[in-house]
């Protein structure tokens, strides 16, 4: 059941068909997206997840159908640069994410792209780092940086845009056991304390946990979407089925079970 204080929509997606080198990528996705929500988004590599998730800031536009975001078309180009500033993206890998040698630089970057005065720059990147517990490393050199410190920067860096959406595709997938902990705390922190709504993808399905919402693509199509969380990852059948990993208690779970 969803839950009752998500009240506002603020993506909104309708028969949304994507065609890339003549291939359909995206095939009938409709969905509303609530505000507030930490949604992720699960499926074997080439179910579409990247480019659904790229629909959803402009960088990849519909064949045909709307995605809408804060009652915004992707489709009208006088509204892709507000768009973007509401909906920040985190990727795979950091390295190809950052743009300076510097981590205050590196956060800065975005903020002068938008015409951002100084003083509310230095305010703001200030504050990002402090958010995400990386203020220490404000002026040292982004190469010397561990793979979890590079997403930091770069969670901080979309953080001093204040966007009110953060989409993150497979943000932990490079990086160690520990780093990966603390990512995803993070992320988790951004939703509930924050309450900046949360789009995350992944192929790790112990980190569907603490979803409020798990949409599952297949070859294009959206195959599931529900709040149950608990019951879909329940469901071995069907996540096998789809050529998922099941979470990692739930192997322990069977393999005690077939051991007895």
């Amino acid at each position: 059941m969803q839950p009752l204080f998500f009240v506002m929509s603020i993506i909104n997606i309708k028969n949304l068909i994507v065609n890339l080198n003549n291939e359909v990528v995206l095939n009938d996705v409709s969905l509303s997206i609530n505000e507030g929500e930490y949604i992720c988004i699960v499926g074997k590599n080439g179910s579409g997840k990247t480019t659904f998730v790229k629909t959803m800031n402009g960088i990849v536009l519909p064949t045909s159908g709307d995605v809408e975001v804060m009652g915004m078309n992707t489709k009208n180009e006088d509204k892709i640069v507000e768009i973007r500033k509401n909906v920040g993206m985190v990727f795979q890998n950091p390295d190809n994410q950052m743009v300076a040698s510097l981590v205050e630089e590196d956060v800065a970057f975005g903020l002068e792209n938008i015409g951002i005065e100084t003083k509310e720059m230095h305010k703001r990147v200030d504050y990002s780092l402090m958010k995400v517990g990386i203020e220490n490393l404000k002026e040292q050199n982004v190469n010397k940086l561990s793979g979890g410190q590079k997403q930091k920067v770069c969670i901080a860096g979309i953080l001093a845009m204040k966007p009110k959406i953060m989409i993150f595709d497979e943000p932990t997938s490079m990086l160690d056991p520990y780093a990966r902990y603390e990512i995803l705390n993070e992320i988790y922190r951004l939703n509930k304390k924050d309450h900046i709504t949360i789009i995350h993808i992944t192929h790790f399905m112990e980190e569907v946990e603490k979803a409020d919402r798990v949409l599952l693509l297949n070859e294009g199509k959206l195959i599931k979407d529900t709040y149950d969380v608990k019951n879909f990852l329940d469901n071995v059948e069907d996540i096998k089925n789809y050529n998922l990993e099941l979470p990692i208690k739930k192997r322990i779970e069977l393999e005690l079970k077939r051991c007895h």
